[in-house]
């Protein structure tokens, strides 16, 4: 006979694969657990939010675990908790049991300074999809740290908001080539000016990336010239320059880029 726990290392092992979850919620059903199955089916499908909430509100932290209710927030997709958010200190205790029960998918740190070469080794994050650092004042030196390791190789987005990440930080991220798959990337509130502007402008290391935050540096008219001319990063459909040095505006909107983005990028492949 077929053990939960084999069902769940199925599902930790396949995320992406619903079929997966929606067997697993026929086994539920087998055994009495009709509010589970029905959970999960609901999230799967999209559907009824209102008795998703009704579940969630009578069931939610039995669902999700002792270890996991001690995390600031979880949130449940497709029937299980795929996002967290915790305390840095408290994740590296508590991380590799979380992820053990969960197919956690994005994980939301508090107060990762100093921590960053910790948490890099631990062989869990490599399920991450999803990783947000916004806030925790790691630096160039976390940024370092993020760029040798081979753990995240699997990242499609990556927040570094309020870092105070500068020029040198923007080069070892585009010169690591650990982050193939990144889709997203947000450097908004950091020390980022012209130079690194120059480097994120010439990259060819994020072939997939789409949406690039660079609002609220200090990146001045040369840098944003050379974002709105330089037509390397081809993907690219979103970037956000504005609120450079600090709140005042000196180059295009969102708007604006995606005119002057997409007249680069037709005489770029024409």
């Amino acid at each position: 006979m077929i053990s939960e726990r084999t069902f769940l290392l199925t599902i930790l092992e396949q995320p992406e694969e619903p079929a997966a979850r929606l067997v697993y919620a026929d086994w539920l059903d087998e055994h009495g657990e009709t509010a589970r199955a029905e959970f999960i089916r609901l999230q799967c499908a999209g559907q009824n939010e209102v008795r998703q909430r009704e579940l969630l509100n009578e069931h939610g932290s039995t669902w999700a675990g002792g270890v996991m209710r001690q995390a600031y927030h979880y949130q449940f997709r497709r029937g299980f908790v795929e996002e967290v958010t915790i305390q840095a200190r408290l994740f590296l205790d508590l991380g590799a049991e979380m992820f053990a029960q969960a197919p956690i998918r994005l994980l939301r740190l508090i107060g990762a300074q100093g921590l960053i070469g910790r948490l890099v080794q631990m062989p869990e994050l490599r399920r991450l999809r999803a990783f947000h650092l916004t806030g925790c004042a790691i630096g160039d030196e976390g940024v370092d740290l993020l760029a040798k390791s081979s753990i995240l190789v699997a990242l499609q987005t990556l927040r570094l908001g309020t870092n105070a990440v500068t020029d040198d930080g923007i080069e070892m991220l585009i010169e690591s080539g650990n982050f193939l798959q990144l889709q997203t990337l947000v450097l908004q509130d950091n020390l980022i000016g012209d130079a690194g502007a120059n480097l994120l402008a010439r990259a060819k290391n994020w072939p997939r990336l789409q949406r690039l935050d660079l609002s609220d540096n200090l990146i001045g008219e040369a840098g944003l010239q050379t974002l709105t001319h330089v037509p390397s990063l081809l993907s690219l459909h979103r970037l956000d320059v504005s609120h450079q040095f600090k709140g005042h505006s000196a180059g295009p909107h969102l708007r604006e880029w995606d005119q002057l983005h997409a007249a680069a990028t037709a005489n770029a492949r024409s």
